[in-house]
Formats: C-alpha cells, structure tokens, sequence
C-alpha cells in the first residue's frame, strides 16, 4: 500500500513511480486529500451516487450484506469505498462498470481516503471475498481472458 497527496483530485507526484510501502505521514494540508493504493492482493469497491445513478441499486442483497462486513468508509457524494482482500482467480482491472460502481485494484489505482485515522491501523478489518462476491467481480470487472 502506499499513499500520496492530492490537490483538486490530481496527484501532486507520479504516484505510479513510488514504491510500495511509500506513505505519506502527518496532517493532510487543507485543501489537500489523500490517496491510497491498495496493495497487490487488495481491491477497492468505489460505489457513485452521481445524478440519476446510485450504485448501491445495481448491488445485490447478498453482496452489500458481504461488502458491509469488511472496511468501508463514505465518500463525499455519499457513495462509499469498500476493501477486500480478492481471492479470486481472474485477473480484475482497474475501471468503472458504467453502473455507478468502480474497482480500483492494487497497484493500478488509487482511492481518496476520507477518514482522519490512519488506514494501516484499519486493516485488520479487510475481509477475504468469498466464492459469490468473486464471480460478481469478476463478472463486472475481470479481463475474461486472463487469470492469476
């Protein structure tokens, strides 16, 4: 995981150059965010409330039962950032669904983090995705023709 500050939703270093276990320490500036990318076995489920579509109606039941149990936090458009550790075997991109709901996958993409405490003392609460979860995923956001 590593993490790097953002002004007006825009890296203010090349955060894909950094190195893993490169975090940012201390109080976020105002008028600053900061952002996190997950790290390799780690994916972030990015839920938009944006205008006419709500992400949360395109999630089954069963699902957001599921994605309730690990680490969230809400976004500022009250949608909500959901990390899992994948167990999956498809290879997932990093991209939106066009659902109201994005992936962001370990050292591909990245997330704003809203939350004041620090998310390496919140990891312990990432669950593993089960069996259902990954065929969802999967189905949404997998490279169908590449695996693990």
């Amino acid at each position: 995981m590593k993490s790097f500050l953002l002004k007006e939703k825009k890296p203010l270093i090349k955060w894909g150059s950094l190195p893993d276990k490169t975090y940012f320490e201390g109080t976020v500036p105002e008028g600053y965010s900061l952002a996190v990318s997950p790290s390799e076995e780690y994916v972030v489920v990015d839920v938009d409330r944006h205008g006419k579509i709500d992400g949360f109606d395109n999630i089954p039941k069963k699902i957001q039962t599921e994605l309730n149990k690990s680490l969230s936090y809400p976004t500022k458009n009250n949608g909500r950032h959901y990390w899992l550790r994948y167990t999956g075997s498809r290879l997932l991109g990093n991209k939106t669904s066009g659902l109201g709901i994005d992936l962001r996958v370990g050292g591909k993409g990245y997330v704003v983090y809203y939350p004041k405490n620090d998310i390496r003392e919140q990891m312990y609460l990432v669950k593993d995705s089960s069996k259902e979860l990954n065929f969802w995923l999967e189905k949404l956001f997998s490279y169908k023709h590449m695996e693990l």
